[in-house]
């Protein structure tokens, strides 16, 4: 009997998380909005009951499998980014009263069954679990191999999913098919592109930084980023990057503004500066630019700008502001306008028709700008930050 209970107790321990939300970190850079870490942690909560409750769903897959679906304008289908950002949230979200662990291991499993020849998830299914698009979306690859990392972190990789191996094999196979040859660029899917088109906002420099221990070529991948930063930098006073643009930062047959895919290409660069202290310069001619151009007013914020900072779209929408409001957590000299694009983001409103992604984006927003994304990997061997002792909420 003892042995059972024994048996039992090991067994409910693994599954204890080690680092349960609400982790409210103090990033080793940046600042935080002046917000109390109670409103900071209620804003949170209530952004991600409001975004599981309208886009997580378990029809489509077998038993205990979940997935993130679009909504009813895109008749429920999952995009691997969808996986990809909901792992990230589960892993980060979890504790003892809100536990997120079931969902986590959910959206893997309705990956690897979506995995196609690459071992990369087909990046389109259907609600009923046919592969519309069989390529997969590197974007949500790479957001799908750091969240399980941090599951290892948060959960360890002795229970019935090896996290660690896992993830390994994900970050080797993005390497392998994602990763242009020779030149490290960036591709936006294991099928097409490279130096002839790739995807600014896809590029993820803050987990090169970690991937490096494992293979030091996401080291160049890490390089390339920086360069195509730079390009852009040096050819445009704004700070915005295009949805999609050539390794030497020209035009190609698609998009040349700052539209969807481009708005989340700060939220990127701002995580590699609150984890590492990198790409400040782009964080504040971004934010520079866009505190001129709305005249300090975040509801101006449009949901489109040509590069060189001509507004092209015509709503206000979370996708944009979210992304924004990581970006001026850079210095303290934009303390007030992080502020106002805070409690901006907070009363946006969500569960809209199409929302999916605009809810989404908010929500990792909040969860980055509240400090409750702090690199697990490098937490666990007390190379960063510290973590809040408050009470731990539903």
């Amino acid at each position: 009997m003892a042995l059972v209970m024994l048996t039992a107790y090991w067994a409910y321990a693994r599954t204890m998380p080690k680092v349960p939300f609400p982790q409210v970190v103090k990033y080793r850079y940046g600042i935080s909005p002046r917000i109390p870490d109670e409103t900071l942690l209620l804003n949170v909560l209530s952004a991600y009951e409001d975004w599981l409750h309208n886009y997580v769903a378990e029809e489509g897959g077998p038993n205990k499998e979940y997935r993130v679906h679009r909504g009813s304008l895109y008749d429920y289908d999952t995009v691997s980014e969808g996986i990809g950002w909901g792992m990230l949230i589960a892993v980060l979200m979890e504790n003892r009263k809100n536990p997120t662990k079931r969902y986590f291991d959910g959206f893997w499993m309705y990956y690897k069954r979506n995995m196609n020849g690459t071992g990369l998830m087909a990046w389109k299914i259907s609600r009923t679990g046919e592969a519309l698009e069989k390529d997969s979306a590197t974007d949500a690859d790479q957001n799908v191999a750091m969240a399980l990392l941090f599951a290892d972190r948060q959960w360890g990789s002795r229970g019935a999913i090896d996290y660690l191996a896992e993830a390994k094999k994900i970050i080797a196979n993005i390497m392998k098919h994602e990763v242009e040859p020779f030149s490290y660029v960036l591709k936006p899917a294991a099928g097409w592109g490279g130096s002839g088109a790739t995807n600014p906002s896809y590029y993820s420099p803050a987990y090169y930084k970690t991937w490096a221990k494992f293979d030091d070529r996401w080291q160049k991948v890490s390089e390339n980023a920086d360069q195509l930063y730079s390009l852009f930098a040096d050819r445009y006073t704004t700070g915005l990057y295009p949805d999609w643009c050539t390794s030497t930062g020209d035009e190609t047959q698609l998009s040349y503004d700052y539209t969807y895919n481009a708005c989340v290409t700060p939220l990127k660069i701002g995580l590699d500066y609150l984890w590492n202290g990198e790409s400040d310069l782009y964080l504040k001619r971004l934010s520079n630019w866009i505190m001129d151009k709305t005249d300090n007013h975040p509801e101006a914020i449009a949901d489109g700008y040509s590069v060189d900072g001509n507004p092209i779209g015509k709503y206000s929408n979370a996708a944009f502001v979210g992304p924004f409001c990581v970006a001026a957590m850079v210095a303290e000299e934009y303390q007030p306008w992080l502020d106002k694009l805070y409690a901006y983001l907070v009363q946006m409103n969500t569960g809209e028709k199409g929302g999916y992604y605009a809810d989404t984006i908010r929500l990792v927003s909040l969860i980055i700008v509240s400090g409750h994304m702090p690199n697990l990997w490098k937490t666990s061997e007390g190379e960063n930050q510290w973590f809040w002792s408050g009470p731990v909420r539903p």
